[in-house]
């Protein structure tokens, strides 16, 4: 018999994680990898493949198929109960739970593919002098993007859409309120009439173009 942990991404298999010949050290190495999961400060939400879609994880603790296995009962999202089925028509589900990815972000004047940042790295300049008087940065969603500025700073966070650059903005007003940092104006989404000066405001410290600019997600 062999015993697998695989990973699930929106229901489809993405790989096997783990692989062993007893329950025992199955359940072992699944408790040991559900543990490190919880460093995850920013889970990822969207993926970028085939255009900007939601997505989840999932690692399960599975076996091969056996007549005598028993499925497992479980409830649906509306309290409903059922019995899993066999998953892709080969292996019992013993455990299973939601996994995730910590998020990376293109932050601006870095490289997008080889030099991603996570939500610590954003708030290291972030924070950067916040605690002295008379210091005040906006951060702003313009987009998909999150901009963080003031008169000698300015900084800005790609996202993949407009609600992850919500999420984010949200995360860091709650990382600076934990923290007592009042001087980081938090301004949500910026609004219609905001929108053109924003624009001005990426235009000045830049090379993009307008177009660019007014791009709502990472998709082509």
């Amino acid at each position: 018999m062999v015993y697998r942990i695989i990973l699930l991404r929106n229901g489809q298999y993405k790989k096997t994680i783990h692989r062993c010949k007893t329950k025992d050290t199955s359940f072992i190495n699944y408790q040991t990898i559900k543990m490190e999961n919880d460093s995850i400060v920013f889970p990822r939400k969207y993926i970028n493949s085939n255009g900007i879609r939601p997505v989840t994880y999932k690692i399960c603790v599975v076996k091969d198929f056996e007549e005598e296995d028993k499925e497992r009962t479980l409830r649906d999202d509306y309290g409903r109960v059922y019995k899993e089925k066999t998953l892709f028509g080969i292996w019992t589900v013993l455990a299973s739970c939601e996994y995730n990815y910590e998020e990376t972000f293109w932050l601006y004047g870095h490289n997008p593919i080889h030099d991603r940042k996570t939500i610590v790295d954003i708030m290291k300049p972030l924070m950067k002098g916040a605690h002295r008087a008379k210091y005040a940065k906006q951060i702003i969603v313009v987009h998909n993007k999150l901009l963080i500025h003031s008169e000698e700073e300015f900084n800005m966070v790609v996202c993949k859409n407009k609600r992850d650059a919500q999420r984010l903005h949200h995360a860091l007003h709650d990382a600076a309120k934990k923290n007592s940092v009042k001087s980081l104006i938090f301004m949500g989404t910026a609004s219609p009439a905001t929108v053109s000066r924003m624009y001005d405001v990426i235009l000045e410290n830049t090379d993009w173009s307008i177009e660019k600019i007014r791009r709502t997600s990472t998709k082509p």
